[in-house]
């Protein structure tokens, strides 16, 4: 029944012409190489969340999760995944990314984009990068299947740059 829910939303959104979220993705302007795999997904938030996350979805939600998008890339010879969640409020956002950031045990660091503040964490292994930002009420994950910490950060980076001024999440 959920998967079904979760079918429902990305069918009805796509009908309805769009995803209020892609514009946020990267773009190979931005990130050279960077190549977009197949579509974005996007769901409303509650039990659609499990378009994306199949399982775990109440941990979202009961973050303040209230659409998401999630598109893959190929980068470099490698997957890049981003998924970008609007949340309720731009706390919420903030909360989250604390939540995120101590999980993975990566220190928050402020940047700004454009005169707007943004938080950014990022970590990396020897066979993967990852990382979040928070920039007003939307709040930006990023995995990268290589250990390159500098591709993952400007993934983010690009990504901060686009939720400036007019172009915030709504």
């Amino acid at each position: 029944m959920i998967r079904q829910v979760a079918l429902a939303c990305i069918l009805a959104q796509a009908l309805a012409g769009g995803d209020p979220l892609l514009r946020f993705f990267p773009t190979a302007a931005e990130i050279p190489g960077l190549k977009a795999v197949g579509d974005a997904r996007h769901c409303d938030g509650g039990e659609a969340l499990t378009a994306i996350y199949d399982g775990g979805y109440q941990r979202y939600a009961n973050a303040g999760v209230t659409g998401a998008s999630q598109r893959f890339f190929q980068l470099a010879g490698g997957t890049v995944e981003v998924t970008l969640h609007q949340m309720k409020t731009e706390d919420a956002a903030a909360r989250f990314l604390a939540s995120l950031c101590d999980g993975i045990k990566a220190s928050v660091e402020g940047r700004v984009f454009k005169k707007t503040s943004g938080r950014l964490c990022i970590s990396a292994g020897r066979d993967s990068a990852y990382g979040y930002l928070a920039v007003g009420n939307l709040l930006a994950m990023a995995s990268f299947d290589r250990g390159d910490l500098k591709a993952a950060r400007a993934i983010l980076e690009a990504i901060g740059k686009r939720t400036t001024g007019a172009h915030r999440a709504r």
